[in-house]
């Protein structure tokens, strides 16, 4: 539940900064995480270590259309957004795996 609050937080911001204005809000964010986090996860787990990629992009697709439509974005914004998120969640766990080892 943390992570996801986490997960709602940072997309928030990164959405805030890209429209320049206020917070979309905690439902609209949890429910981007979610459409995010969900399928990477059933993805991953279906898929060999070595397709490791398949799941991010699946996210990062999925994560595309439901911030379009929550937050009226264009689909080309919609998609940076979530790349950004993307590219922060796997920083954040390359570093967890460096502090945690």
């Amino acid at each position: 539940m943390l992570g996801i609050l986490l997960g709602a937080a940072v997309l928030g911001v990164i959405i805030t900064v890209m429209e320049e204005g206020d917070f979309p809000g905690w439902f609209p964010m949890i429910m981007c995480v979610l459409a995010a986090s969900v399928p990477a996860g059933i993805v991953n787990a279906l898929t060999p270590p070595a397709l490791f990629f398949l799941g991010p992009a699946v996210g990062t697709a999925c994560v595309t259309v439901a911030i379009s439509y929550f937050c009226q974005m264009t689909v080309r914004r919609a998609f940076i957004a979530a790349s950004i998120y993307f590219a922060f969640q796997v920083a954040l766990g390359i570093l967890l795996l460096y502090v945690l080892k």
